[in-house]
């Protein structure tokens, strides 16, 4: 199954995350992106659905995204400039706390808000987590050096837009998309911490990635048991919304890192051939 692949409504999404607005367009559009991605994990889906809840965390440790080998590629493989590149390509990934504050927006009790709310107060410690990326990201533009080449290809977009779609059209699929991440953070933040200590990075330039091989489990676990599970027994129809978000994260994510391994062995390839 194919989709069509728009560059530029990666970037609308992004620059309209600054006002929480999207065009009439663009909305149609990311409704149109959305149908085939939920098909093509109707599957995954189903399996979610028919699952309790406390069950989840395992379900997604289980799935292949999880362990990818993208993953032993970070921590022993890619070079500095691949892994900038890696990293920059992501510049239209949303803000973490604006996707959880729309999550906030849409929740049904007071026990998923507190815990959203400690969430939001846990990226701001000990000082905002967004400024932690920032100073690992010129850390690595800084030491990659000029003439990066940055693609846009549609893995890289699915992956992002899952979170773009949930943020503008179904806050209750975000909460899906966003506690596959939490729950998936350790095994990534592992590998990453690896790769970037072999590349030369230091514990300055790294503080976003040790502060979140402490926290991230934490989250995914206050994720399930105080937002997901309480929202569900007070409105059972949410269940099927972030079912799929979990399901179209998780399928979108695997697609992206099997895109990931393939280039880099792809450049290697070619490189040997010169």
């Amino acid at each position: 199954m194919t989709t069509d692949f728009d560059p530029a409504l990666l970037q609308r999404c992004a620059e309209g995350m600054t006002d929480g607005r999207l065009a009439d367009a663009d909305m149609q559009s990311l409704r149109h992106w959305w149908k085939p991605q939920r098909e093509r994990a109707a599957e995954l889906v189903e399996l979610f659905a028919g699952l309790p809840i406390e069950a989840w965390s395992d379900a997604i440790l289980s799935h292949r995204s999880h362990r990818h080998p993208w993953y032993d590629w970070l921590a022993t493989k890619v070079t500095l400039r691949e892994f900038a590149t890696f990293m920059l390509e992501n510049r239209y990934f949303p803000s973490f706390l604006l996707l959880v504050e729309r999550v906030m927006q849409a929740q049904v009790c007071d026990v998923a808000r507190d815990a959203l709310q400690r969430n939001i107060d846990d990226e701001r410690l000990p000082v905002p987590h967004a400024d932690l990326m920032r100073r690992l990201m010129l850390a690595l533009k800084a030491k990659a050096g000029d003439g990066l080449v940055l693609d846009s290809y549609p893995s890289l977009a699915d992956r992002t837009l899952i979170l773009h779609y949930g943020y503008y059209c179904d806050p209750w699929c975000l909460v899906g998309a966003l506690f596959m991440i939490e729950t998936m953070a350790l095994h990534r933040m592992q590998k990453m911490n690896e790769g970037l200590r072999r590349l030369g990075l230091n514990e300055h330039e790294l503080e976003f990635v040790s502060i979140h091989l402490t926290c991230d489990e934490h989250h995914a676990r206050e994720w399930s048991e105080c937002v997901i599970q309480p929202s569900v027994e007070l409105q059972p129809q949410r269940r099927l919304a972030i079912a799929e978000g979990i399901a179209v994260a998780l399928e979108t994510m695997d697609r992206y890192l099997d895109d990931l391994v393939t280039r880099a062995a792809s450049r290697r390839a070619a490189a040997t051939t010169v």
